[in-house]
């Protein structure tokens, strides 16, 4: 009867799955009809970016269930000159490359000012009987390829004048390096002496390392061409920094008897500021010998004594030190037997 039951039960599902994936195809088809297929593009006029031919774009319009129905596309506008002398465009290149067509190029011909086009002739380099014999390539002129260019007139360069107090300008002279007839034998060139009139302006610098703090002041040189009346320097007492003084140090000498020890360094003057002293001396207090302990070797445990048995070993130096003392011996409890 079990058995029964669960058959019944598992006929009943399947139907349920069968059923709904028939009303999920269903609602495919339903969504498919809906949305409905694009059609293909159809293209308005092309209109060129300037003129009356040459890139430009060109509308693009299409029907359905399309989420984009309106697009604008990049065209082309034939001008004269390149309807009469075919141009190689990229899609002819691919075909004479799977065709095995090379061609040695000829030079360009010079530019014909009605038209702005130069063309050049390919000649077939590789034989293939699919192949043109010659073919004939054209490009529009480069900006004033066949104008005249100015003749370019190189001049050496001579160092500023002082500045003119009056003018406040400063001048120098240009004579001629390279050029034509039409160039000038010598120029001259003026320009401001800038905005150093208007006030008092000065250059910063560090002074000599003082022995006494050991500190360097910044300092500031007044500039040329500054203001009538400015000081010559400027000092800066609040802009201090430290000497930058390295010394090369000897070892320190032996305790002295005020137990004092001392040692010399020797400036390196490479890496060293400017003023700072030749020598240094530091002096270091003698630190306070140690409590040095120095043993024998261990002897052997005595006998057992109120319940500890003892060890000890000879004090070789530190005999008078309560800490020697103390280390010198070493006990530990016993029992009798």
């Amino acid at each position: 009867m079990e058995k029964v039951v669960l058959c019944v039960v598992l006929c009943v599902a399947i139907c349920e799955l069968v059923a709904a994936s028939s009303l999920a195809l269903l609602s495919r088809e339903e969504r498919g009809a809906k949305k409905g297929k694009c059609s293909e593009w159809e293209f308005g006029e092309c209109i060129p970016k300037k003129g009356t031919c040459g890139p430009g774009k060109k509308p693009g319009t299409r029907q359905g269930g399309c989420r984009n129905k309106q697009k604008m596309f990049k065209c082309q506008v034939p001008c004269a000159a390149e309807t009469a002398v075919a141009i190689v465009d990229k899609n002819r290149k691919k075909m004479m490359k799977k065709k095995g067509c090379r061609y040695s190029k000829g030079p360009w011909s010079e530019c014909d000012l009605t038209t702005n086009m130069m063309n050049r002739t390919l000649t077939l380099k590789k034989s293939n009987p699919d192949c043109e014999e010659t073919r004939t390539v054209q490009k529009r002129c480069k900006k004033n390829k066949n104008k005249n260019k100015k003749r370019r007139c190189m001049y050496n360069k001579g160092d500023w004048s002082d500045c003119d107090p009056v003018t406040n300008t400063r001048n120098r002279t240009l004579t001629l390096k390279k050029g034509d007839s039409s160039c000038k034998a010598m120029q001259t060139r003026v320009k401001n002496c800038g905005r150093a009139k208007k006030g008092c302006r000065y250059s910063h610098t560090w002074s000599a390392c003082d022995t006494t703090t050991m500190l360097k002041t910044k300092l500031d040189q007044l500039k040329p061409n500054s203001k009538d009346g400015c000081p010559a320097t400027r000092a800066r007492p609040a802009k201090t920094k430290k000497c930058k003084c390295k010394y090369g140090w000897k070892p320190f000498t032996k305790c002295d008897d005020n137990k004092k020890k001392v040692r010399t360094g020797i400036l390196l003057e490479h890496t060293s500021d400017a003023g700072c002293p030749p020598t240094k001396d530091v002096t270091k207090d003698c630190r306070k010998a140690r409590d040095i302990c120095t043993f024998g070797p261990w002897g052997k445990f005595g006998p057992c004594e109120n319940g500890v048995r003892t060890k000890i070993r000879t004090i070789v130096a530190g005999s008078d030190i309560p800490k020697c003392v103390k280390k010198s011996a070493k006990t530990k409890r016993c029992t009798r037997a």
